[in-house]
């Protein structure tokens, strides 16, 4: 097969844009599969380049999408990315940095400085507050949820605001594509990660576990980051009823083939008028 050199522009229909009441200021969006340069496994639209990708289709497919989004706006955009390790680590930034931070969530008030998480079956989180001031974005596989990277991504995000001397006001939360409950099949350590945790003591976690044969579970992500979410005073809470495992036309899946590749789910805040 040939190197592709030239891909067709983004259409709309291949980004998926939250459906929340986030200012109008505050632009989201999560990427598919469909369109973009990389081939096999990683067709189309590879975003990530630790999953043995040629380096150049990811980056041909990262600057697709910047184009798109700069042109939506009219100004460039600057773009972090990050190291992700299914940690709790959440970081705060003022501008973007040309290599990835390692760390599973990041925060901005800069305006157009998009926040990024790559993920294909984790659960992607995109936060903002009610007045648009601050963004973040978050990638919650189970071993982040059980770690508490809702907590603590909630927690800098009210004490960076706190310092900003921003009035409180409501943090809204929309969920992304990742595996759904009917597909993600799970062992009991999984369910005694979320019971070993402190934290957890006051969360109905079970509620997110469907017995499903011996020591066997059926986990709900979706189920885990809400009732994690609703106990940091989050209650605006939008999107989730994806599946990235069954939708394989739209969704790279790492359950459903370890060699693949990443969606990239993005948030930033235009200036205002």
């Amino acid at each position: 097969m040939t190197n592709k050199t030239i891909a067709e522009p983004i259409d709309e229909t291949s980004i998926i844009r939250p459906i929340w009441p986030a200012p109008d200021h505050i632009h989201a969006g999560v990427t598919t599969r469909i369109g973009g340069y990389s081939e096999q496994a990683f067709e189309q639209g590879n975003m990530a380049n630790h999953v043995g990708d040629d380096p150049g289709h990811v980056e041909k497919n990262r600057q697709r999408l910047a184009d798109y989004e700069a042109q939506r706006c009219d100004k460039e955009l600057h773009w972090q990315w990050l190291e992700q390790s299914h940690s709790d680590h959440c970081v705060e930034i003022h501008q973007s940095q040309v290599r990835p931070i390692a760390a599973d969530a990041v925060i901005t008030a800069s305006s157009m400085t998009s926040c990024v998480v790559l993920s294909a079956d984790c659960l992607p989180i995109l936060l903002t507050n009610a007045e648009g001031s601050q963004v973040a974005a978050i990638h919650a596989g189970w071993r982040g949820l059980a770690k508490g990277i809702i907590s603590n991504t909630a927690s800098l995000f009210r004490q960076s605001l706190k310092v900003k001397k921003i009035p409180s006001s409501p943090i809204y939360a929309w969920l992304g594509p990742a595996i759904g409950p009917n597909s993600f099949e799970v062992g009991d350590d999984v369910k005694q990660a979320f019971a070993s945790q402190d934290h957890h003591s006051q969360l109905n976690y079970p509620l997110a576990f469907t017995p499903h044969g011996d020591k066997k579970y059926l986990a709900d992500l979706y189920q885990l980051a809400t009732l994690e979410l609703h106990h940091n005073d989050i209650h605006h809470v939008y999107g989730g009823g994806f599946c990235t495992f069954r939708e394989s036309e739209r969704f790279f899946s790492y359950r459903r083939s370890s060699s693949t590749g990443r969606m990239a789910s993005y948030i930033y805040r235009r200036d205002k008028p």
